[in-house]
């Protein structure tokens, strides 16, 4: 099978590799989809530190059923299926344990079911438990934000404000759902904030860009007691924060991240069915496709992310 490994930050090779073996407990999927993902951006960039080369990633998998383990009862060759994985992604072949996957409507397109960043998504809203008509602030509207949004969107909450310096990413925000849209470049976010919460902050600020400027910035924006979710997914340099304040307005922190399999594949499941229902939408978020041959090319356009660009994904 074609596989691509990246090599070193910045070049993926794309070589022959076996098919994987499909255990008892596995299924065999032939791939059709590999979402690009911001967490492997610190990878190919050369920011993650302490990383050895060469690594085999990519974890955004969909594609159709090729083989069945002896133990695994639910699903048979020809299932569509999108999955939560841990790497070995970028390949025509993927084995995954059965448990891990999701059978999806045959006519669900496989570049917007997108299993494991819906689950993050999906999981991200779960922790943050917002109520019926709670305001929230989304700081950060990339690709995951915009998933979030929607299914705030879908639990109830009142004022959905997406903050975000790209004008494309307000727009679409706008289409999606939010209620109020903020560019920092162009306003003081805290005034307007505080002049749609009548002087008192939002109930939910989530911080979805992962960077230490956003992380300031929602800090601003919430309420006194109210619900601080570090949703951003934070690499490289430590990051800082003024944990006096934090700690005299009696925010409830969330780390909007979770790690055990049992919960990544309940919110998989929550976030498919959404999408399956058409209460998600997928289509205007994913942007840009590239073929395995074009992986690096891929890369540069989700480290450039110019106007416009939202998601890749490699097509095989």
């Amino acid at each position: 099978m074609k596989a691509a490994i990246l090599e070193q930050p910045g070049k993926f090779s794309v070589n022959s590799l076996p098919i994987p073996p499909c255990e008892p407990d596995e299924i065999l999927i032939k791939s059709k989809i590999c979402g690009i993902c911001t967490s492997e951006l610190d990878m190919w960039e050369g920011k993650a530190v302490g990383l050895e080369f060469p690594r085999f990633i990519g974890h955004e998998v969909g594609g159709i059923v090729e083989a069945v383990g002896t133990k695994v009862k639910n699903f048979q060759p020809g299932d569509h299926v999108a999955v939560w994985a841990d790497g070995k992604g970028y390949a025509e072949y993927l084995a995954i344990k059965g448990e891990y996957a999701y059978k999806l409507l045959d006519e669900t397109p496989f570049e917007y079911a997108l299993g494991e960043p819906i689950a993050c998504s999906t999981n991200g809203v779960r922790k943050a438990d917002p109520q019926l008509n709670d305001s929230v602030a989304i700081v950060g509207c990339g690709f995951m934000g915009l998933i979030m949004l929607q299914i705030l969107k879908v639990r109830g909450v009142g004022k959905i404000i997406a903050v975000d310096s790209r004008s494309s990413a307000l727009t679409l925000a706008s289409e999606l759902g939010a209620t109020d849209t903020i560019n920092p470049k162009e306003k003081d976010v805290k005034r307007e904030i505080q002049s749609l919460t009548n002087g008192v902050g939002v109930d939910i600020g989530i911080e979805a860009a992962g960077n230490q400027r956003t992380l300031d910035l929602v800090t601003d924006l919430v309420r006194m007691e109210g619900k601080l979710e570090v949703f951003g997914f934070h690499q490289g340099q430590p990051r800082t924060v003024n944990w006096g304040y934090w700690n005299w307005m009696a925010f409830q922190i969330i780390n909007g991240h979770v790690r055990s399999p049992r919960i990544y594949v309940e919110g998989m499941n929550i976030g498919l069915k959404l999408l399956e229902s058409g209460k998600l939408k997928m289509d205007k978020l994913v942007t840009d496709k590239f073929t395995l041959d074009e992986i690096n090319k891929g890369f540069e356009a989700a480290s450039a992310k110019r106007e416009g660009f939202v998601k890749g994904v490699i097509v095989l």
